[in-house]
């Protein structure tokens, strides 16, 4: 099993997690849905860049990192050539209303911001090295910024998110107008039917931002659910 390279601990219960820590996520659409902990035999696990979305057998799971209070991130992308818009429409976006092992909250896509920041973190349109406009979003708040003393010595941030060779879908629509590489050359333009992106080994750390038609779908770009939930 591919257990996240943190040095936090594995858990079975929510309310013993403490940040870095991981929980096994299963899924299992023969009953009850998503499960926290418990074992894993019979259940299948989501490679590191996910699985397509067609071919999902019925017991699956990956693993979740504690990140903050009452907030959960998958260590992975879990289904790939899923579109933006068949998320939306299934409410993952925003967030899906759960109860997961007892416990009530949303599983929904992270926000990622919607265009490059500059030093002051105000919006820009070229890349600068300096994260997602607005800078409090949650890809480079707890992927990016994940504190370095909980990784296991000799491991990177990819061994803990498996973020390099994906895009993750975020909530956010890219802010409309021309976007520049971080050499000051022209990209592409933003438009209304293209939704944002994080990760791919294509760019460096900080400049991880992508967009792509939210109708698309692609085996590079996928779903990497969070679950908030109220913690007491």
């Amino acid at each position: 099993m591919t257990a996240p390279a943190t040095t936090g601990q594995l858990r079975e219960k929510l309310f013993e997690m403490e940040i870095g820590d991981y929980i096994v996520w299963k899924y299992d659409n023969t009953t009850s849905g998503y499960i926290f902990g418990g074992s894993t035999t019979g259940y299948t696990e989501i490679p590191l860049t996910g699985n397509p979305l067609a071919s999902m057998s019925l017991k699956y799971f990956w693993y979740a990192i504690k990140v903050d209070k009452g907030l959960l991130i998958a260590d992975r992308v879990v289904s790939n050539t899923t579109t933006w818009d068949w998320l939306n429409s299934n409410k993952f976006v925003e967030g899906s209303p759960r109860i997961i092992s007892e416990t009530s909250g949303v599983v929904r896509c992270p926000s990622g911001g919607v265009a490059y920041a500059d030093a002051s973190g105000n919006k820009s349109n070229a890349d600068l090295g300096f994260g997602a406009f607005p800078p409090i979003n949650e890809w480079d708040k707890y992927i990016i910024k994940f504190p370095t003393n909980k990784i296991v010595t000799g491991e990177n941030l990819d061994g803990v998110f498996h973020h390099l060779n994906n895009y993750t879908w975020c909530k956010e629509t890219p802010i409309y107008g021309t976007w520049k590489d971080s050499a000051g050359n022209t990209t592409t333009s933003a438009s209304s039917s293209q939704r944002i992106g994080r990760g791919s080994n294509t760019r460096a750390q900080w400049s991880d931002i992508n967009y792509a038609a939210s109708s698309g779908s692609y085996a590079t770009w996928g779903f990497r659910p969070v679950f908030e939930y109220k913690e007491v």
